[in-house]
Order: structure tokens, then sequence, then C-alpha cells
């Protein structure tokens, strides 16, 4: 599944002349944890967290021992632009949902802004997100795997699969005419979003087309130049 599928496009942004105060309400407000920051145009310039709001604090009450009292101290930041990230981890609305698990994963963040081929935010991908691509109702699963795989893939009569989904996971049982058949079947059902697991031991085929005769050419055509 795409990630513009499944990622929510109205958006809760800060500008970048925003003051950290204003920034923190939004969050609070909206029980949230960041803010994409984004230019006049809609340009994704930045990212303000609750870790930035809460760092810029420990700036400005930096103790209340006496050498602290006396000690210089950086000025803490006042607006979204001097506390932001700039290195911000964007993805594209076309890639896979998984890809944008494995990035989430990696970068160890829990969601990730939406970004067009011109750098304007259009959407934010969070966990939960995913989870709904993850959670499909096993009727969805077994649809696709119905009409999209067997029958508009392969071009195989759905009367000779039974298929069966319980809680994702996939069980396929019936004779299509070839191995490869089976084979692609078993693959492209286990790509599916929703899918935990598939089980193909009730699934059979009528020829084993992988299986190559070692025969020369007919005809004294020899060799093909290939």
């Amino acid at each position: 599944m795409k990630v513009k599928e499944l990622m929510t496009r109205q958006v809760v942004t800060a500008g970048p002349g925003m003051s950290l105060k204003e920034a923190a309400r939004i969050m609070i407000n909206h029980k949230i944890s960041g803010l994409p920051v984004v230019d006049d145009s809609g340009h994704l310039i930045g990212v303000i967290s609750e870790g930035d709001v809460v760092h810029q604090e420990s700036i400005r009450r930096p103790g209340t021992n006496l050498t602290s009292l006396f000690r210089s101290n950086p000025r803490p930041a006042l607006s979204v632009d001097e506390a932001m990230t700039t290195k911000v981890v964007a993805v594209g609305g076309d890639i896979d949902h998984a890809e944008a698990a494995r990035i989430m994963e990696t970068r160890n963040v829990k969601r990730l802004p939406v970004v067009d081929t011109d750098n304007r935010l259009i959407g934010l991908i969070s966990r939960s997100d995913l989870l709904r691509a993850f959670g499909r109702p096993d009727e969805d699963v077994k649809d696709e795997v119905v009409t999209d795989v067997i029958k508009r893939i392969l071009w195989l009569d759905h009367g000779g699969v039974d298929v069966a989904v319980v809680d994702g996971e996939v069980s396929l049982r019936g004779t299509v005419p070839t191995r490869s058949d089976a084979r692609i079947l078993e693959e492209m059902t286990r790509r599916l979003d929703g899918v935990v697991r598939v089980d193909v031991s009730d699934l059979r085929f009528d020829v084993d087309d992988s299986r190559r005769a070692d025969t020369p050419l007919s005809g004294g055509l020899g060799t093909p130049d290939w």
C-alpha cells in the first residue's frame, strides 16, 4: 500500500517565526509530540519537537546553585526556527508503506513528513497509520487474493482454489495448472497488506513446468545466438 493512501493529509504545522511557547501550546492542545515546520510556500524546512522545547527550557533554567548563577550560559531560543531540527527525514507519497516502516525503525522516529517532488508538505505518516495496513479486515484480504491475484494476474478460475483468511493467515487449497502458478500465487499473496502467513500445504498443481528437457533444437537451426 502506498504511503499516500494511509497518510494524514490535514497536518498541523508551525511556521519558522512562531514562538516556542505557541508551538508548545499547539502540541499540548492537539496531543502531539512534534510539528513539521513549513515556509510561506508550504516547503518543509524542519521539525520542532517537544524534546526541542524541553531542551531550550533546560537552557533557560540551568540550575539554582551558586555556581550556575554566575556561569555564562547560552541564550535560549525564542522562536521555532532557532530551535527546530533542520535535518528532517521525509518520504514521498508513492513509496510502499513497508519502506516507510523500515525508515521509522532505522531512524527511531514515530512519524515521517510526506512531501511532493518540490519538497512541499502533503501529509504525515505515523506508526498508527501503518497499523491500518497491517490490520486490514480478513474479508478485504480475501477479496484481493481472489480478484487481483487469482483472476486478474494469473487468469485462473477461482473455483479451482479455495481461499480462507483468519486473523491475517491465508490458507490456499485446491489445484492450479502449473507449479509456477502455485509459486506465484503463494508469493504474491504473501506480499499483500495485512497478510501475516500463507499456508499452501494443501495447494496442488497439475504440471511441474520447472523441469526442462535437455533436448537440442529441432529443424537443424543449431544454437541460437542470444
